[in-house]
């Protein structure tokens, strides 16, 4: 995925998290060896992506914000 792509992913999930009330959280050692991102509304991870081989994470904005628009129904465009 491209990082103009990305970002454009990354600007849709941060303005629906603050539409909708939800955090992001990162865990890793900034900024480039995130090993999860959560977004966690109430204390509860609604979703996320998570590097299950002990890699830095390519996070992937697109599928995290496809996500939350099936849950939101509707999401912010």
């Amino acid at each position: 995925m491209s990082a103009a792509r990305k970002k454009v992913f990354y600007n849709r999930v941060r303005r629906a998290c603050i539409k909708h009330g939800f955090e992001i959280e990162y865990q890793g050692v900034p900024p480039k060896t995130y090993s999860s991102v959560e977004l966690v509304k109430d204390g509860s991870v609604m979703f996320a992506d998570r590097s299950n081989d002990g890699r830095p994470l390519n996070i992937d904005w697109e599928r995290l914000y496809n996500e939350m628009l099936k849950w939101l129904q509707g999401g912010v465009q």
